[in-house]
């Protein structure tokens, strides 16, 4: 079974259970009677949310069952993730998930190969493809202007000195 990371616990916020959680996912994970997984001990433990509320750029969240601050201070620096079975939202055509762009072929518009995305960077300009090519590793913006086509492959436009060396 696969996960996939959707928030990571940072501390634990009063008596009562809260956890401060900062969440890395695009779709609404952190629902009240949503089933999450907490990375703990290598495993992963299966667990409700039962309450959440905003709290500056962070969220509070409380598990059913964990109501209590000695109960939650372990998942201290924990991830949270859903199973892959989880994952039934609805994706524009342009969206896709971070995991499935990783280690598709990428192409220029000529179908020369320009190697292998490796993982994606998310910054503040943009997402970046971080793409593998002749033993070296290179940015592609992954943006409108430089990405053609999404498929089993990603086509990309090749703009020159996107895969010089300096």
């Amino acid at each position: 079974m696969n996960y996939y990371r959707c928030g990571k616990i940072l501390t634990t916020h009063g008596l009562k259970g809260e956890l401060k959680v900062t969440v890395t996912s695009d779709f609404k994970r952190f629902e009240v009677g949503n089933e999450l997984f907490i990375k703990y001990q290598n495993d992963y433990l299966s667990v409700v949310v039962k309450k959440v509320s905003e709290f500056g750029k962070y969220i509070l969240v409380v598990f059913e069952g964990y109501e209590d601050i000695n109960l939650v201070q372990k998942f201290h620096s924990a991830e949270i993730y859903i199973r892959e079975d989880m994952r039934q939202d609805e994706l524009a055509d342009d969206e896709y998930y971070f995991t499935d762009l990783i280690g598709k072929e990428v192409y220029n518009e000529k179908h020369e190969s320009r190697g292998k995305v490796i993982e994606i960077k998310e910054l503040p300009q943009c997402d970046y493809l971080y793409v593998n090519y002749n033993g070296k590793n290179y940015y592609i913006p992954f943006i409108a202007e430089f990405i053609i086509e999404v498929g089993n492959q990603i086509i990309i436009k090749e703009k020159e000195g996107l895969f010089d060396d300096n």
